[in-house]
């Protein structure tokens, strides 16, 4: 039998596996906006410092296929001073997690789970809010491709993505602003994420979250990652992205709300 949590049910399955086909069919097809609904969704079965920790080699993978989909579609420019700004952001994203440790030293990881349902499922609302204003005609401020609003932008990501594994709308609404074509979009996005997504494993297992447990529970699911990768991949050719993505960004707000009513004893 392979190793899962011992109180896993039906559930845990269907999340997680549910979670990591959507993951590999953002990565591929869409840019990773919609991965989104990743973090909130493996959450509902998992606390939060769990779910980010087991996400994560699952995203690494995850963006390996990814990339390998794109290997030649990436802007070099704007991807050198995102990565410069998303190291500050990894940066300050550890030292929140530690500050929220040294807070609460006598129930560290309850406080830390308590306070990341809040934050991470606010942050998820928020990017779904803004990501849905933009795909349905709105206007967000526009933002210059020089190396300096470039740098913000990835610091913003760095952060966010350390948080809550949620920056893909941050970088897709940068660059969709940067006028980039659809395959060049996709693929800045990926290997972006693929170097934050490495940055963060050191962090993540100092802190606990990554562990050798985690990881090999989570095994069990990594044959669902090539298939939303490919299914992503095509419907990048094949799909019109609104109708789907709006689906996903309602699924990811009402996943958010659940993590935050969660948060106050929901």
């Amino acid at each position: 039998m392979w190793p899962v949590p011992p109180d896993a049910t039906h559930w845990y399955f269907l999340a997680l596996g549910l979670a990591m086909l959507i993951t590999g069919i953002a990565k591929s097809g869409f840019g990773g906006g919609i991965g989104i609904l990743a973090v909130p969704l493996t959450a509902a079965v998992l606390p939060p410092t769990n779910a980010l920790g087991t996400l994560l080699p699952l995203l690494i993978i995850a963006d390996v296929f990814a990339n390998l989909h794109h290997l030649k579609n990436r802007s070099s420019y704007h991807l050198r001073w995102l990565l410069t700004g998303g190291a500050g952001g990894i940066v300050a994203g550890t030292a929140l997690f530690l500050a929220l440790r040294v807070m609460s030293p006598e129930d560290g990881t309850r406080t830390l789970n308590k306070v990341l349902y809040v934050v991470v499922g606010g942050v998820c609302i928020a990017l779904v809010a803004v990501q849905v204003y933009r795909l349905f005609g709105g206007k967000v401020p526009h933002i210059s491709g020089k190396p300096a609003p470039t740098m913000a932008v990835g610091a913003t990501a760095g952060f966010v993505s350390t948080l809550a594994h949620s920056a893909g709308p941050v970088v897709n609404i940068y660059l969709l602003e940067q006028r980039l074509e659809k395959r060049l979009l996709v693929g800045t996005a990926a290997a972006f994420f693929f170097v934050i997504n490495i940055a963060k494993l050191p962090t993540f297992i100092a802190l606990g979250f990554t562990t050798t447990s985690t990881i090999w529970q989570s095994l069990w699911v990594v044959p669902v990652i090539p298939l939303g990768s490919l299914m992503g991949y095509w419907m990048h050719k094949h799909i019109p992205e609104k109708p789907f993505v709006v689906v996903m960004y309602v699924g990811a707000a009402a996943a958010a709300g659940h993590m935050i009513f969660k948060a106050f004893g929901g």
